[in-house]
């Protein structure tokens, strides 16, 4: 019986020949996908952990404390009132309290439901990032409260991004008696890093009205990078904040209540009453904020000028050099556009444009000077997105041919062999333009579509290319089809039992392939039309050899 497992073996595979190394990538799906309906991975290190954002987080808690449920809206969308005041929702019933609690996500009455997730992940664990999440004193469990944005990973595990403050409770007795419940918190939004566990927060130079500030990447050296408000063009917040401190001034409100109100209206106004300006803050090996360097810009203002303008760092190498957008005059006039921003210690210097550029915006930039972003320029008519590459040691800009002239195009990310990914406009549809991921080899010239790198029978369509680490491992967003689920992460059934497939969207990493090679997916289209009609060669060879082998193993018997 031996003989025959080993000649078994042998024809497996004997059947498996054609798909040894016909790709260059495998595709892996990541398991946090499972967590969420819609994951959507940003950055991944050179130990192949990644950091993803996550739409929908299945199972989200619901304070039915919260609820009135004397409301005559709630009354007539729920199918069994008594089962939700006790805590026992219907599916139905879960789908439409998420759905009604979420429409009042700025409503200091209701409770506020994260609408996004973040996750540091591996193809083996999932761990949720918290940002400035809070516990829940009822129930011991985190309120899922705070919208986080994961940003970046470094090669030690540390993450950064943004996270709203924390909710809590608060009750209020007005001047008619009545104790009213308001759910605060006290800033709107700032960056964070992640460090062993630890939650360090990153503020802004100017915390008026709670200030705002984002942070986008980390290097080996604990620069952290980003932007935030440094200085507010008049003293209207600050007024309004003293307000709030006055009972006569304030209203019959909580004075936290009032400042809530500013935190949200400044981050709907930002733009236009306060200077933001790109920052790096500098954390030590504990992860504690040590200090906070404020960049410049490729424009001087003048001492008395009030015009607001914002610049950001997006990215930082491991030497310090950052790289981002600042406000810019186009070309040689007075014309205010952006440009893309690179740091390096006081200066701040920009790529070289051609004449046909309107703006362009820096997204990554490698250990060996290289930067990539993207420019918009007019291309047979139509403002386009182009990717390039920026050499900052010989000052050279170059724009790389992508899927054909008329399509948009973005880079995302560059590792330190001198590989770039990002996306791209993949065919010619003059009306919805399909996008595709892709990867190109900055040394060698060569541009490839992400698709076409994968194996041919793939269920999954990449759509962009998000981050790539030192090993050329990648990861992307990608559709598939899938079972639709319901807010539990269940699959849904109808009458019959049977599921309904849904475009779903992913986060994967795909992995170089040892000695792969491109899937010729014409040949794989036309072999699979002849093996409709009759079996392939090394499968007749293959049932002949079971065959035979059968045959000689039942006489020996």
């Amino acid at each position: 019986m031996k003989k025959a497992i080993i000649a078994g073996n042998f024809t497996l595979s004997l059947l498996a020949i054609s798909q040894v190394n016909a790709a260059q990538y495998k595709v892996i799906e990541l398991p946090v996908a499972e967590l969420g309906s819609s994951t959507f991975p940003v950055a991944i290190n050179n130990v192949g952990e990644t950091v993803v954002n996550m739409e929908l987080q299945y199972s989200p808690p619901i304070d039915t404390s919260l609820i009135n449920f004397e409301s005559a809206i709630v009354i007539a969308g729920l199918e069994n009132i008594d089962g939700v005041r006790g805590g026992d929702l219907s599916d139905f019933d879960y789908s439409w309290i998420y759905s009604y609690v979420s429409t009042y996500s700025e409503d200091q009455q209701f409770q506020q439901i994260a609408s996004l997730n973040s996750y540091l992940a591996t193809e083996t664990y999932s761990e949720i990032l918290r940002g400035f999440d809070t516990i829940d004193p009822n129930t011991d469990g985190y309120r899922n409260s705070v919208t986080t944005q994961v940003r970046s990973i470094n090669d030690f595990g540390y993450t950064v991004g943004k996270s709203q403050d924390g909710f809590y409770t608060l009750t209020y007795l007005n001047e008619d008696f009545y104790d009213l419940t308001y759910v605060l918190n006290d800033f709107y939004s700032r960056g964070f890093a992640q460090v062993d566990g630890d939650i360090t927060e990153l503020p802004p130079p100017d915390v008026t009205a709670g200030g705002l500030s984002d942070a986008y990447d980390i290097n080996t050296s604990n620069q952290v990078v980003g932007y935030g408000t440094t200085e507010f063009v008049s003293d209207t917040y600050s007024t309004e904040v003293e307000s709030c401190g006055d009972p006569s001034e304030r209203g019959d409100v909580p004075e936290k209540s009032c400042l809530r109100s500013l935190s949200i209206s400044l981050m709907s106004n930002v733009a236009s009453v306060a200077q933001q300006r790109g920052l790096i803050w500098q954390l030590d090996e504990r992860g504690n904020l040590i200090d906070t360097y404020t960049l410049g810009m490729l424009i001087e203002p003048d001492d008395a000028s009030t015009a607001v303008f914002t610049s950001t760092a997006v990215a930082i190498n491991d030497y310090g050099i950052a790289v981002g957008v600042s406000p810019s005059y186009y070309q040689d006039t007075t014309t205010l556009t952006t440009a893309a921003a690179i740091y390096i210690g006081d200066q701040v210097t920009t790529i070289n444009e051609d004449e046909d550029v309107y703006t362009s915006t820096a997204s990554d930039i490698n250990n060996d000077g290289l930067v990539v972003g993207y420019i918009t320029k007019d291309v047979n008519g139509t403002t386009r997105n182009k990717f390039f590459v920026h050499d900052i040691e010989a000052d050279l800009t170059t724009y790389p041919d992508d899927f054909f002239d008329g399509s948009s195009s973005e880079a995302t990310s560059i590792n330190n062999e001198g590989f770039v990914v990002g996306y791209g406009e993949s065919d010619y549809s003059l009306t919805t333009r399909r996008t595709e991921g892709f990867v190109y080899d900055y040394k060698n010239d060569i541009f490839q579509g992400l698709n076409t790198l994968i194996e041919c029978n793939s269920e999954y369509d990449i759509v962009q290319a998000n981050g790539i680490n030192d090993d050329n491992e990648i990861v992307a967003t990608a559709l598939v089809s899938k079972p639709q689920k319901n807010i539990r992460g269940e699959i849904v059934l109808d009458e019959l039992g049977g599921q309904t497939e849904v475009d779903t969207v992913v986060a994967v990493k795909l992995v170089p392939i040892l000695g792969g090679s491109i899937d010729n997916c014409d040949v794989y289209e036309e072999e699979q039309v002849r093996q409709g009609a009759s079996m392939p060669l090394v499968l007749n060879l293959g049932l002949f050899l079971l065959c035979l082998i059968r045959l000689r193993t039942t006489k020996k018997d």
